[in-house]
């Protein structure tokens, strides 16, 4: 337990609002507990600032769950992505910018973020995959491409050539080999071109990296840095802010995500974080900024990424509480 729920009356309105979470996530992990409910009603009625900011938290709580039940009934959905938050602090302080916000305002922002995320990517895109689903999309020349959820493309095909653009995310490539027409993915500066091979692409925000899974490819770029190379199956290459990465993984697992099965091999915490939050229907927002360094080997359900999560972390002494269908925290136990 990192906050103090003590029976001295709040200084601020600061403190009032860090035990009025801290009071949500006990009530919602424990609801019938009389002992917890007792001690929680003499908080809440000892100060003022504890009844006000009790109203603050629960209204923006009741916000979340009224969005639309099919929204919150779907599996693997998410409408927020992932969140980092260093320290207690910055969690009231995000809610309270959530309460303060005009009802019309607040509505319209919630179906924005139900309804169209990604908004501008889907302009850009073809072929979109939403969030928590893959997508398979079946190619005019026989070629086959699988989106990993929140993963966009963009298709150009002509008789000289064929052309796809990585928008956004991930993508798993089966290519129909034709030597006549050479097949290019695109993520920015960066090319890869088939020959004759099943690959991965991910695009993430600063890092390019290609995995090949059978045949090989032709990897290039033409900004910094500069480079030529061919990668055969089981061979990765990563661009990571100017700096070039290689290595070498069993090609079977290459593109396990397909299958569903995230692989972490020696991973940071924040890496599978990232991960997992297109397949996760929910914000997640962790309080120990020191638990994103910690490494992790094992294998996981990405059809079932909130236990995925709970599993990362229940080795490193994390918990993850559910504070509403939307909103997971990890905390220390």
């Amino acid at each position: 337990m990192f906050f103090m729920m003590g029976r001295k009356g709040a200084s601020s309105m600061d403190d009032a609002e860090d035990a009025a979470i801290g009071w949500a996530l006990f009530l919602n992990e424990e609801p019938d507990n009389k002992e917890l409910r007792a001690e929680f009603e003499h908080w809440l009625h000892e100060n003022p600032l504890n009844a006000q900011a009790w109203r603050q938290v629960t209204a923006v709580s009741d916000m979340i769950r009224s969005a639309p039940i099919e929204r919150r009934s779907v599996r693997k959905r998410s409408i927020m992505g992932w969140q980092l938050v260093q320290g207690w602090r910055s969690v009231p302080r995000a809610w309270r910018l959530a309460s303060g916000l005009g009802g019309a305002a607040l509505a319209c922002c919630l179906a924005l973020l139900i309804a169209v995320p990604d908004l501008k990517v889907r302009f850009q895109a073809d072929q979109y995959a939403p969030l928590g689903e893959t997508r398979i999309v079946q190619l005019a020349d026989g070629s086959e491409v699988v989106l990993a959820p929140r993963s966009a493309i963009a298709i150009h095909m002509t008789d000289a050539e064929r052309h796809v653009e990585l928008v956004q995310g991930e993508a798993f490539f089966t290519v129909h080999h034709d030597a006549a027409r050479l097949f290019t993915v695109q993520i920015g500066a960066v090319s890869v071109k088939d020959i004759g091979t099943a690959f991965d692409v991910q695009k993430a925000e600063h890092q390019i990296t290609v995995r090949v899974r059978e045949g090989a490819v032709h990897l290039a770029s033409s900004a910094h840095p500069v480079f030529d190379r061919d990668l055969h199956a089981g061979e990765w290459s990563s661009i990571v802010d100017g700096d070039i990465q290689a290595g070498f993984l069993p090609p079977e697992t290459i593109g396990a995500w397909k299958d569903g099965l995230l692989i972490a091999r020696d991973e940071s915490v924040a890496d599978l974080i990232k991960t997992l939050s297109p397949w996760m229907r929910g914000q997640t927002v962790l309080l120990h900024h020191a638990l994103l360094k910690e490494r992790v080997t094992g294998v996981y359900d990405l059809h079932q990424p909130d236990e995925a999560l709970r599993l990362i972390m229940r080795p490193l002494g994390g918990k993850v509480v559910a504070v509403s269908p939307w909103v997971h925290l990890v905390i220390a136990r």
